[in-house]
C-alpha cells in the first residue's frame, strides 16, 4: 500500500483550513511568540493515556516523542519516501521514516477534536515501536479505535464509518 493511501484515512477526520506558510517545527523548544507548538505536557498526559488504555511499552515514544510540524492546505511535504499534497480533509499524518507528525491547519490544543487527532498519530508511533505489522493499513482499525474511545471520555465520537475503516485495516492479498 502506498504512503498516500494511509494519509487519506485522515480525511475521515476532518476539514480543514486555506494554504498559508511552510511547515512549522512544533517542538518545545520554539519560541511560541514566533511559531505554534504543542507543549510537551499534553503530549505526555496523551502518551500517559496510551499507557493506561493500552497493554503497549510507551517508553520509547515518552523518552524520544515524535517532532510535530504544523503545515497548510495545499502544501507540498515530505512523507516517508514520497511527497504528499496535504488535502483539505487530511488532519494529520505520522512519518515513521522521520519520527514526525504533520498537523494540518487550524489546530488547538483546546479542541478535543484536534487534540484527538494529535493522540492517534502518537498512538501510531507506540504501536511502531511495539510490533511488527504485516501491511502499512494493519494499524489504523486500532488506533481509530482508540481515538474514539478517548473521544468519548471527553463527551464526544468519532463520525466516521467503522466499516471503511475496517477495510483500510486489512491487509491487500496477493493473487496470482
Amino acid at each position: 500500500m502506498r504512503p498516500i493511501v494511509l494519509a487519506t484515512l485522515a480525511v475521515l477526520l476532518a476539514t480543514r483550513g486555506a494554504a498559508e506558510e511552510e511547515c512549522t517545527n512544533g517542538r518545545d523548544d520554539v519560541d511560541p511568540a514566533t511559531a505554534e507548538f504543542v507543549d510537551r505536557g499534553l503530549i505526555t498526559e496523551l502518551i500517559g493515556w496510551i499507557a493506561i488504555s493500552t497493554m503497549y511499552d510507551v517508553s520509547a515514544t515518552y523518552s524520544s516523542p515524535p517532532e510535530i510540524l504544523f503545515c497548510d492546505v495545499g502544501e507540498i511535504i515530505a512523507y516517508e519516501s514520497d511527497d504528499l499534497l496535504v488535502d483539505a480533509l487530511l488532519g494529520a499524518v505520522y512519518d515513521r521514516s522521520r519520527q514526525q507528525i504533520h498537523l494540518v491547519r487550524p489546530w488547538s490544543p483546546d479542541d478535543p477534536f484536534d487534540v484527538s487527532v494529535l493522540l492517534h498519530e502518537l498512538i501510531h508511533d507506540v504501536q511502531l515501536n511495539n510490533r511488527d505489522w504485516p501491511c502499512v493499513g494493519a494499524p489504523e482499525f486500532e488506533a481509530y479505535w482508540l481515538q474514539d474511545k478517548w473521544l468519548s471520555e471527553h463527551g464526544k465520537r468519532l463520525d466516521l464509518s467503522w466499516r471503511y475503516v475496517r477495510e483500510l485495516s486489512e491487509c491487500p492479498v496477493d493473487i496470482e
